[in-house]
C-alpha cells in the first residue's frame, strides 16, 4: 500500500510521523474505491479527497516501478533531478497516475449518483513535480478544483500576503469552466491551537472572493472572537450570492504562468502538509512571477493570469516574468499576440529554453529587438542601470545582449563588485523598446522581478508603472487612495461590473492584527455607468461622469468591499 523512496525504504515520515499510500496500489485503489462507493450511497452533496498524492520522494514501489518500465522501457529516475532527461517523463507519469486514479473516483460516484459533487486537494502555485498533482489533468475528473492558497506555515513573513488571490487566479486560469475553492486554515500552521487573528482571516477571505474563488474555512481550535469574525465574512455573500457566482475576470492585463518552466527550469516548493519543510533550488522561477503579481499589486492594476497563449483573447498588456522555458507554440501565439496589437514586459531569460534545452538565442527575438550575447551574475553589490533618464539599482543577474531592432531606454553599470566604488556606465542596454507589427515589447535585460520581489526596492514600483506608460498602456480604472497597499480587480456578470477593493493597509506584523480603514476613496473608471452600490455598506454610491469616466466616491473601505456599476 504505502509510498517508498529511491532507496526501497517505506517513506514513514508523512507529517512528521506517519505513511502515504500509493495510487498505483491496486489493493490500496480498490479498498479506497470501496470506501468511496460506501459514502456515495449515502447521496451526500459531496466528497472530498485530502489527497491523495505523491511524496516529493516517491514512489518507488514495485507497482510504479513495472508501470513506468512498461510505458518507458526503463526504469524511474531518482526524484527531483530536473536537469536529467527523465525528469519531465517521471512527472508526466505521476501526474497521469493521479489522473488515472481520479478517472476511477469520479466514474464510480457519477454511476451511483450524478448529482454529488466530487473534488480533490490540488496543486497550489509551484512545481507541480513533487506531488504529482497537475490541476488541468484533474480538472476533468471534478466538479469543483481546489487547493491550500490559505494555508501558511512558520515565518508568515517568508510567504507572500496575497498567496490566496494568487492561488484564487491561477485556479481560475487552469480550470475556468469549474467551480472552485481556496482552502483558508484559521490557523498559524502547523500550530492547531494558534488561531489567526480575525484582520488574517478576513483578508484571506476577501483575496479568495475578490478573484473569482470560494473560500473554506479550517476551525482547527474553537475561539469565540474568530466565531465573530467568520460571522462577518459570512455577511459579505449572505443574501448577495447573485454577485459572488458565475463571473469573470474583466481586466486587461494577463500575467503568464509557466508550469512548464516550474517544472524544468526551476521553482521552490514552499511548505505544506505533504511536502514538509521548503524544497529549495538554484534557479526560482516562483520569484519572478510573484514579483511580477505584487508589483500589479502596488500599482493597483487589475489583472488576471494565463497559461497559455490561447487565453489572450481580451488581454492588452502580457507580463512574462522569467518565463523561460517556451514551447515552439506558445512562442507562436505569443508572436501573434504581439503582432495584432498586443503589448508585452518581459524580463531576464524569457524565452531562452525550451524543454530542457537552451536556445542560442531568444524563441521571442523578433518581438524583444535583440539578440542574446551571455549573461552576469552581479549580485547584491551597488550597481545602478538608468532606465528614461532616471537611476535605479540594478538586477543582480544581467543579460548582455546585442541590438536589431530595439531602441534602448537606458544602460546598465559595469560590475562595481563591491560598494562606496565608482559607478562606471556601460553600453548594455538596460531595457529595450521594440516595435512589432501591431504591438510592442519592453525587454528589461535582467532579472528584474525576481531582484524587486528579494529586496521590495520602492523606486521598482515606479518604475513599473513609467515602464507601462512607455509602452502605451492606459490603465481602464484608477483609484485615488492615501495608501498602495490596496488590491483592486475588475470581474463581470452579464451587464454588471465589478469593482473588488481589498484593504492590506496595516501594521508591520504578520499575521496581520489591524486593518487599517480607507476613507473618501475616489474611483474613476473608463465607460459610463449610471449606478453604483457597495455590497458591504449596502448603500448607494455618489457617482459623476467626466469625458469617458465614471467617477465613483467610496466613503470607507474597512477590510473588503465589492461595488456594483451597472447601466
Amino acid at each position: 500500500w504505502f509510498q517508498v523512496d529511491y532507496d526501497g525504504k517505506i517513506i514513514d515520515d508523512v507529517y512528521g510521523k506517519g505513511l502515504m499510500p500509493c495510487v498505483n496500489s491496486p489493493s490500496w485503489r480498490n479498498y479506497s474505491y470501496g470506501i468511496i462507493r460506501k459514502i456515495a450511497l449515502l447521496n451526500p452533496d459531496g466528497i472530498f479527497l485530502d489527497g491523495p498524492v505523491f511524496h516529493p520522494r516517491g514512489c518507488y514501489c514495485k507497482y510504479c516501478k513495472e508501470l513506468f518500465r512498461k510505458r518507458y522501457g526503463m526504469d524511474p529516475p531518482r526524484k527531483g533531478v530536473i536537469e536529467s532527461e527523465l525528469h519531465l517523463k517521471f512527472a508526466e507519469f505521476q501526474s497521469d497516475s493521479m489522473a488515472d486514479y481520479m478517472k476511477g473516483v469520479y466514474s464510480l460516484v457519477k454511476g451511483i449518483n450524478p448529482r454529488i459533487l466530487v473534488y480533490l486537494n490540488g496543486e497550489t502555485v509551484r512545481p507541480n513535480w513533487a506531488t504529482g498533482r497537475d490541476n488541468v489533468k484533474l480538472a476533468e475528473y471534478q466538479d469543483i478544483v481546489g487547493a491550500e492558497g490559505g494555508f501558511e506555515y512558520y515565518n508568515l513573513f517568508e510567504t507572500p500576503i496575497f498567496k490566496p488571490g494568487m492561488t484564487a487566479k491561477v485556479l481560475e486560469a487552469q480550470a475556468p469552466n469549474k467551480l472552485r475553492v481556496v482552502f483558508v486554515a484559521n490557523k498559524h500552521s502547523p500550530w492547531n491551537r494558534e488561531v489567526l487573528p480575525p484582520a488574517e482571516l478576513k483578508n484571506r477571505c476577501a483575496q479568495v472572493l475578490a478573484n473569482g474563488a470560494n473560500y473554506w474555512i479550517g476551525i482547527t481550535y474553537k475561539k469565540e472572537e474568530y466565531l465573530h469574525a467568520i460571522k462577518e465574512i459570512n455577511s459579505w455573500t449572505t443574501g448577495k450570492e447573485y454577485y459572488f457566482s458565475g463571473t469573470v475576470d474583466a481586466s486587461e492585463i494577463a500575467l503568464y504562468w509557466s508550469q512548464l518552466s516550474a517544472n524544468t527550469y526551476g521553482g521552490e516548493i514552499p511548505t505544506s502538509d505533504f511536502t514538509g519543510r521548503i524544497i529549495r533550488v538554484k534557479r526560482n522561477i516562483l520569484k519572478s512571477f510573484q514579483g511580477a503579481y505584487e508589483l500589479l499589486l502596488r500599482n493597483q492594476l487589475p489583472f488576471h493570469v494565463v497559461i497559455s497563449p490561447e487565453q489572450l483573447d481580451r488581454t492588452k498588456l502580457l507580463i512574462l516574468p522569467n518565463v523561460a522555458c517556451l514551447t515552439s507554440d506558445e512562442i507562436e501565439g505569443i508572436v501573434d499576440f504581439v503582432g495584432k496589437g498586443g503589448m508585452v514586459v518581459a524580463d531576464f531569460e524569457t524565452s531562452l529554453y525550451e524543454v530542457l534545452q537552451k536556445r542560442e538565442n531568444f524563441g521571442l527575438e523578433e518581438i524583444f529587438g535583440v539578440r542574446y550575447i551571455g549573461g552576469e551574475y552581479y549580485g547584491d553589490y551597488e550597481n545602478y542601470m538608468s532606465i528614461t533618464g532616471e537611476y535605479y539599482p540594478c538586477y543582480t543577474q544581467v543579460i548582455k545582449v546585442e541590438l536589431t531592432t530595439g531602441k534602448p531606454l537606458g544602460y546598465m553599470s559595469y560590475n562595481t563588485g563591491g560598494f562606496y566604488q565608482p559607478i562606471i556606465m556601460s553600453n548594455n542596454p538596460s531595457a529595450v523598446l521594440n516595435k512589432f507589427g501591431k504591438g510592442s515589447a519592453i525587454y528589461l535585460t535582467g532579472n528584474f522581478f525576481e531582484t524587486f520581489f528579494n529586496f521590495k526596492f520602492a523606486s521598482y514600483i515606479h518604475l513599473f508603472g513609467k515602464l507601462l506608460r512607455t509602452l502605451g498602456f492606459k490603465r481602464s480604472i484608477n483609484v485615488r487612495s492615501p495608501a498602495t497597499s490596496l488590491e483592486v480587480q475588475l470581474r463581470k456578470k452579464e451587464d454588471i461590473t465589478e469593482i473588488h477593493l481589498i484593504n492590506f493597509t496595516s501594521d508591520l506584523l504578520r499575521p496581520l492584527l489591524n486593518i487599517v480603514p480607507l476613507r473618501d476613496l475616489v474611483i474613476e473608471l473608463k465607460g459610463e455607468f449610471d449606478r453604483a452600490k457597495s455590497l458591504i455598506l449596502d448603500k448607494r454610491l455618489v457617482l459623476q461622469h467626466k469625458r469617458d469616466l465614471t467617477v465613483i466616491k467610496l466613503p470607507l473601505l474597512k477590510e473588503y468591499d465589492v461595488i456594483i456599476l451597472e447601466h
